[in-house]
């Protein structure tokens, strides 16, 4: 007999969880949630509850199944006269006519009733942002918005802003504040400052390519005709200079961080024609060694690194 799985619904909301006030501060009597300041509630098109804001939506248990989709909302409710009505930026109820917030998105769907905070919609990103339009440029390739104080200056980075590497939530979409790694990789700026605490400072998300690199190189000899050849580099992570490295076809290594990210200034190379002139590169292994990066991990004596703060060359979603 086959028997159909079925989920059971998440039990209906009061009338009073639904019409009742929010606050952002009851202290200040200001309506709202503890994520924002608005008049109004979202009905949320997925699964047709009513909460402050999409992230009330998340926060609650029964919802752990979906997430809401914040350009999908079409209907918002009054707190003031708890009228259910399309979404806009002021009540339609004319007993009413209270401004639902100071900003809002109608693409979005977004209210914030701060009077302070500076936010701006990106087409781009799909977004509201947080900060002023004309102190950030989309960048097409990192996909996201960045500084323009630091933007000609930026490492660019094929859809840089996806999951932090420490505590693996979505960048591009975060409400917490990033800043890059010397790499261009980001990182929340709160995840930086617990990582550099702990003593490690190099980005993990380089530190996991490099190693598979190191092991790749390692697996794959170079020809016995170039035994003996050596190139000097440049790092393009860390800018230092490094003299008569070996020489291999796959890649040099930055002796002072590490980086493959290197480029050859000058070449001091042997050929033995005599020798085997074969060449294979190994890229798979069964297992990679498991090998500890003892440079990781500052030990006594070194450079400070101070905690990022949240003026950082990139900013965050709302």
């Amino acid at each position: 007999m086959q028997t159909t799985n079925t989920q059971t619904p998440p039990p209906p909301q009061s009338i009073d969880e639904i019409k009742s006030k929010s606050f952002h501060s009851s202290e200040l009597d200001i309506l709202g949630c503890k994520h924002y300041a608005r008049n109004c509630k979202i009905k949320a098109a997925c699964c047709g509850r009513i909460y402050v804001c999409r992230l009330c939506h998340a926060d609650d248990p029964v919802n752990f199944k979906h997430e809401i989709n914040r350009h999908a909302t079409k209907e918002v409710l009054c707190m003031f006269c708890q009228t259910l009505q399309p979404v806009s930026k002021q009540c339609i109820n004319n007993d009413c006519n209270k401004e639902f917030a100071r900003y809002f998105c109608d693409v979005c769907k977004f209210y914030d009733d701060s009077p302070i905070k500076k936010i701006y919609h990106c087409d781009k990103c799909g977004i509201c942002r947080v900060g002023s339009r004309d102190d950030y440029i989309h960048c097409d390739r990192c996909n996201g918005c960045l500084n323009k104080s630091g933007f000609n200056s930026h490492k660019c980075i094929e859809n840089k802003f996806s999951n932090c590497p420490i505590c693996m939530e979505d960048l591009f979409s975060s409400r917490e504040p990033s800043t890059p790694f010397e790499c261009g990789h980001m990182i929340h700026s709160s995840c930086y400052n617990d990582f550099i605490k702990s003593g490690s400072f190099k980005c993990p998300i380089c530190k996991m390519h490099w190693k598979h690199t190191d092991n790749i190189i390692k697996r794959s000899k170079m020809p016995e005709m170039y035994s003996g050849s050596t190139v000097s580099i440049l790092c393009n992570d860390c800018q230092e200079k490094c003299v008569d490295q070996p020489f291999h076809f796959i890649g040099t290594k930055c002796t002072s961080c590490g980086s493959y990210n290197t480029t050859i200034t000058s070449k001091n190379i042997i050929v033995d024609e005599t020798k085997d002139s074969s060449f294979t590169i190994v890229e798979d292994a069964e297992e990679d060694e498991a090998e500890e990066d003892e440079d990781d991990v500052v030990e006594g004596e070194g450079e400070d690194h101070e905690e990022v703060i949240e003026d950082n060359n990139n900013n965050n979603n709302n």
